[in-house]
């Protein structure tokens, strides 16, 4: 177990391109008391090679490699598992801290002890780290007092879900499921987040968030994204909408000491009962059933929205 007030956890598979200049980015944080987890998912190139050269200089850094892959969600989890502290901070390989990141999210969470998430202000760049224009939605803040307007409020505007690389409060993590084996559970565990305690954006501070081919969003097949995220692949598995939908209601059950579980099942089923996301639980299972079928009924949907956007 790995203890200190700050802890950094960083979860990567064959990150040999920018795990160089992530670390170099933490490491040159104005606030420099805190530890760095590398937890390893069984990489095949240099990354544990270059990761293990930063362990040997700097004390703060730890490398754990997993024998095998164990999927993105539980190797994520495996950095919280392993540590103990009073903030949590998962990073990605790929993206690059402000020097102040740390700093300023810090004195967000000291100040106030209701937040339960300081993040940064995200701005993307390109393989080189040009900046680029926006390749996604940045969540707001959501500082509502109440944990059911929070919890809706997340659902509607996570979009890329960059707050799951803020700064976490610990003690309100530890009431969450954390990450969850389909793809996209992030959102649901930002959701649970806000329950919990207010989200804030710190727009003084920046995560330069890198934009290149080989990243799990730009993974179209959906068999794929689960062998990604969950080390391995199955129909049902492959079901992120109806997998959503069912953490979602388990955490409005499981919430009770901070809001109502009825009025958080309330919000899940007003986003889950309209017309095109009835689809693609239809879609899904069609798809557990017979992707040939799934297939059939995507492209007669296609087809019937082409057929309404002519005739309007």
């Amino acid at each position: 177990m790995i203890k200190s007030r700050v802890i950094l956890a960083m979860p990567v598979y064959n990150g040999a391109n920018y795990v160089a200049q992530a670390i170099e980015s933490i490491l040159a944080q104005t606030h420099r008391d805190f530890r760095l987890i590398v937890t390893d998912n069984a990489s095949t190139d240099a990354t544990p090679d270059i990761v293990g050269e930063f362990a040997a200089r700097d004390e703060r850094v730890t490398l754990v490699r997993n024998p095998v892959n164990l999927g993105a969600s539980r190797n994520y989890n495996l950095g919280y598992d392993l540590s103990d502290g009073e903030y949590l901070k998962w990073c990605a390989h790929d993206d690059i801290l402000g020097p102040t990141a740390l700093e300023t999210c810090i004195a967000a969470l000291d100040d106030d002890p209701t937040l339960a998430v300081a993040f940064p202000r995200t701005i993307s760049i390109g393989t080189n780290g040009e900046i680029l224009p926006d390749m996604g939605h940045d969540t707001p803040s959501l500082m509502d007092a109440d944990p059911v307007r929070r919890f809706a409020d997340m659902l509607d505007t996570s979009g890329t879900c960059y707050p799951i690389f803020g700064l976490m409060r610990r003690s309100m993590l530890s009431r969450t499921m954390l990450h969850q084996s389909y793809y996209g559970s992030d959102r649901a565990l930002l959701a649970e987040m806000a329950v919990r305690g207010r989200i804030r954006r710190i727009e003084q501070s920046v995560i330069y968030n890198r934009e290149h081919e080989v990243r799990s969003i730009n993974i179209d097949d959906k068999l794929e994204r689960s062998r990604w995220q969950s080390g391995k692949s199955g129909r049902f598995a492959a079901a992120e909408h109806i997998q959503l939908l069912t953490h979602l209601l388990r955490i409005a059950s499981r919430s009770k000491d901070a809001a109502s579980p009825m009025a958080l099942r309330r919000e899940v089923l007003k986003r889950s009962t309209t017309k095109k996301q009835l689809g693609r639980y239809a879609l899904e299972i069609a798809a557990m059933i017979s992707p040939r079928l799934a297939r059939s009924l995507k492209s007669m949907f296609r087809s019937s929205a082409k057929e309404k956007l002519s005739a309007a």
